[in-house]
């Protein structure tokens, strides 16, 4: 506190009226970089940005921490709407306007949309959040700017209220804490926030026309307004006030200024910035505020209001436009804008105050500025200006603080940190040679190229400014290592390959395969192994140089084989000779015969109808010149060997005969088509016989020969019967024709007659030689009755009855001498007759029978004669 009461009393003596450059910016951070940013805003009473970005990208930004959130997907509903402005609540609750009659509202994950269901009836152009207990409302109320009228959305109730004038396009220009500037049909108002306590219009009634005519037609300052802004005269929140109360607008052709006492008089003077630049935000911010405890001439004369003006050339700022109030210095009180560097001639689109703290004093302690290029937050250093003082408070990190000068290598780093333990929660900025380092607001540095490097450590929020001390950095110049070689270097299996770099002897090398050290620290090395390699120099302990890294390939062949479809081949043979090695787009395949190459075969895998030769073939890298050949395979065709086939006939061709056959070969072995491996062979069946002959080289050939035997005679007479006691005889018929007929050996014709029973054998022989012979079953008709035609019945032993063989029981046996008597009758015959008839002998004669046999089926009759 004495060193501001210190720094008010110099300010008190000095008397500054001037208007000189009173504070400087410094690049604190730039987010969203590449974005084209078109809106930030921030309500005070809550530490988040809501930005809108080109192309419906909408972000929420953690004001203390940077942190980015992409809110984008929660809106991908509404993409066919244009998004153009936006207004942020809270963390949780944003507005976006639409180029149409909808304006989008986002509440902690639900989206709603305001528009002609709730009175909007045209197309929205701006948004606003002025501070609650504004003129419009007890409230958080949101102001909506539209081509037809003037609106307000009570965000507590969910209601929107259409403002009296809507006749003509209205739109917010600046809702902050603080400001509220609008302009509502053709007159614009811009109100301060008195908490209520007062409301007045800056233009009255009558005049806001003229003025609203004369800026919307106006060649000198502009048909359009883009932006206006009114710098009060005081700041009732703080209970402080100063002498200039001004409005201002931007158009495209600069920035304009009225004297906010000389406003009911168009024809004053008027200020004219920034001839033929188009601008596009006006804005104001606060610093040094906790200078504000007095009313008229207090330490609020150390409080400054500086302008902030975004353009399409860049980013301005004004001296501060507080003045000692003063009445000898009438008129229009112009101020000096100063052109911010660090961004250039960048499109800037917005502009939103950051304020830190919501107790008095408030605090505004950076700058949002919505860029074509991303999102910039600068910090103001009012200090400078007012108590710049120099301080050691910068070292190299794990160094003692009097080490001033470090050398590093190139291509590697050293940290320098700002002393935070003495100057906790100050805002740093680095600086290299003079020059501020945009961005660099870390309390540590990390420094890779030489320079002297030093620090301001200063308070947005207070008149603090401290330049410290500064740090020399040399580099040493790192080695240029490099291995001239391709990306990739290929080799033969069994080969070495060899890199190296140039040879420095006051270098280390160290040697990496596939990224681990191998052991090798020259500056070449020599390999069979295939992998990456890659090289570190060393000019300096402890900081290595890698070179480029190369890849060594040994390229691996595999071993053809060649194999024939057959062991050895003879004339005419069809030759297929085959590898073992498959089509590869990594080689070629390359076929030889007795060393000449064969071009039309190139990467077959196989040949078909070869000619005799020596073959080969081999396996060529289609990366590097190595070869695999296979071992020479000759194919030779060798002659078939020959074959001669004879008949050897010793008898006539009769079925039945057999013929020789003869085979003659010039070599090799022989086989029959009935297994046999003789030269001469017997057969006995017509048909063809083929002999196949192999040779020792494995050829083969066969001839066939046809045998034809002629067939014998056919015989098939039929077994004939007779009945011997009948005396029958049977005549057997041959078929006519034969050359001889044989009947049981003996000539004959074709017939032969017999009354004999047994076989008869039939002999025929045709007109070629040939005979057949059958024999000929002569059986009884009554084989089953056996009997003598005589008896003796005298007694001697010997053939005394006659004896009948198989009768049976049922048969019957009747026996009549010439008179036709019965003589002997008998049922069954289980007694033969012995010759009597009632117990005396008959006469020698012949006696007549009829014997019933086999119950009557069977009758045999005939003569029987006793003879003593």
């Amino acid at each position: 506190m004495r060193l501001k009461r210190l720094l008010f009393l110099f300010f008190i003596l000095s008397g500054l009226r001037g208007y000189a450059q009173d504070v400087e910016f410094h690049v604190n951070s730039h987010l969203l970089p590449g974005k084209n940013i078109l809106k930030a805003k921030r309500d005070f009473n809550d530490p988040y940005l809501w930005v809108l970005a080109q192309g419906n990208e909408v972000y929420r930004i953690n004001s203390t921490t940077l942190a980015v959130d992409d809110y984008t997907s929660q809106f991908a509903a509404y993409n066919n709407l244009k998004f153009i402005d936006i207004a942020g609540r809270s963390k949780d609750t944003v507005f976006i306007a639409t180029k149409s009659a909808n304006v989008i509202e986002y509440k902690k994950g639900p989206v709603k949309v305001i528009g002609t269901a709730d009175g909007i009836i045209t197309e929205v152009n701006s948004v606003g959040m002025p501070k609650a207990n504004s003129v419009f409302s007890d409230t958080h109320s949101l102001l909506i700017g539209s081509d037809h009228g003037f609106y307000t959305y009570d965000m507590i109730n969910e209601r929107v209220t259409v403002n009296e004038q809507q006749n003509a396009a209205s739109q917010v220009y600046e809702a902050t804490y603080r400001d509220l500037t609008y302009k509502d049909s053709s007159a614009y108002y811009i109100y301060p926030d008195w908490d209520g306590r007062k409301y007045v219009p800056v233009f009255s009634h009558g005049e806001t026309t003229i003025f609203g005519h004369f800026a919307a037609e106006s060649d000198v300052i502009g048909h359009k307004i883009n932006t206006a802004y009114e710098a009060w005269a005081s700041m009732y929140d703080y209970d402080m006030r100063v002498s200039l109360s001004a409005i201002f607008w931007g158009t495209r052709n600069g920035m304009f200024q009225f004297n906010g006492d000389q406003s009911y008089f168009i024809n004053r003077d008027y200020g004219h910035y920034l001839d033929g630049i188009n601008v596009n935000k006006i804005t104001t911010m606060f610093g040094l505020t906790a200078f504000g405890s007095g009313w008229w001439f207090g330490d609020g004369r150390l409080i400054k209001q500086t302008m902030l003006i975004g353009t399409d050339k860049g980013f301005y700022f004004s001296n501060s436009i507080y003045q000692r109030y003063d009445p000898q210095l009438p008129g229009l009180k112009q101020v000096t804008l100063f052109h911010f560097a660090p961004l250039g001639n960048t499109v800037i689109n917005d502009i939103c105050v950051n304020t830190v703290s919501k107790q008095e004093p408030v605090c505004d302690d950076g700058v949002w500025v919505a860029a074509h290029d991303g999102l910039y937050l600068l910090k103001p250093d009012y200090g400078k200006y007012l108590t710049a003082q120099s301080i050691n408070a910068v070292q190299f990190d794990g160094q003692d603080a009097s080490i001033s000068e470090m050398q590093i290598c190139s291509g590697s780093n050293v940290t320098a940190s700002v002393n935070t333990t003495v100057y906790s929660g100050h805002t740093i900025q680095w600086y290299k040679d003079g020059n501020e380092l945009p961005g660099e607001s870390s309390n540590k540095l990390v420094i890779t190229s030489a320079g002297n490097y030093s620090a301001v450590v200063y308070d947005p929020c207070e008149n603090l400014h401290l330049n410290t001390n500064e740090l020399k950095v040399t580099v040493i110049t790192s080695p240029v290592v490099t291995l001239n070689y391709p990306d990739e270097n290929f080799y033969c299996n069994g080969s070495s390959a060899t890199f190296k770099v140039d040879n420095n002897p006051n270098y280390q090398y160290r040697w990496y395969t596939d990224g681990v050290l191998n052991g090798n620290t020259t500056n070449s090395i020599t390999t069979n192994q295939g992998g990456s390699y890659k090289v570190e120099a060393s000019a300096c302990s402890g900081v290595w140089v890698a070179s480029n890294t190369i890849k060594a390939e040994f390229i691996s062949l595999p071993t053809p084989v060649l194999q024939a479809n057959k062991p050895s081949y003879c004339i005419d043979d069809q030759a297929i000779i085959s590898t073992n090695i498959q089509a590869d787009p990594a080689y070629t395949i390359n076929w030889y015969r007795d060393g000449a190459q064969l071009i039309s075969y190139t990467n077959q895998t196989s040949l078909t109808n070869v000619i005799a030769g020596n073959y080969q073939v081999n396996v060529a890298s289609n990366k590097i010149n190595c070869t695999s050949t296979s071992s020479i395979l000759p194919i030779v065709f060798n002659p078939l060997p020959t074959i001669e086939l004879e008949k050897i006939v010793t008898t006539t061709l009769c079925s039945g005969q057999s013929v020789d056959l003869q085979a003659t070969i010039s070599s090799g072995n022989i086989k029959w088509s009935t297994g046999e491996t003789t030269s001469r062979i017997s057969v006995k069946t017509p048909g063809d016989y083929t002999a196949l002959v192999t040779s020792t080289a494995g050829c083969t050939d066969s001839k066939s020969i046809n045998v034809q035997f002629f067939s014998n005679p056919v015989l098939n007479l039929q077994d004939a019967t007779l009945c011997t006691f009948n005396q029958e005889q049977v005549t057997l018929n041959a078929p006519t024709g034969f050359k001889k007929y044989l009947w049981n050996g003996n000539p004959g014709s074709n017939t032969f007659t017999t009354g004999a029973l047994g076989k008869v054998e039939l002999t025929v022989t045709d007109q070629n030689d040939c005979t057949a012979t059958q024999f000929i079953n002569i059986t009884s008709h009554c084989t089953d009755i056996k009997m003598a035609n005589t008896f003796t019945p005298n007694a001697d032993g010997a053939n005394d009855t006659w004896v009948i063989e198989g009768l049976d029981a049922s048969s019957t046996v009747k026996v009549y001498n010439r008179y036709g008597s019965i003589v002997f009758n008998s049922r069954g015959y289980s007694e033969p007759w012995d010759g009597t008839y009632k117990g005396s002998k008959l006469p020698t004669g012949t006696y007549y029978f009829i014997i019933n046999a086999k119950t009557g089926t069977q009758v045999l009759s005939g003569w029987v004669s006793i003879i003593y």
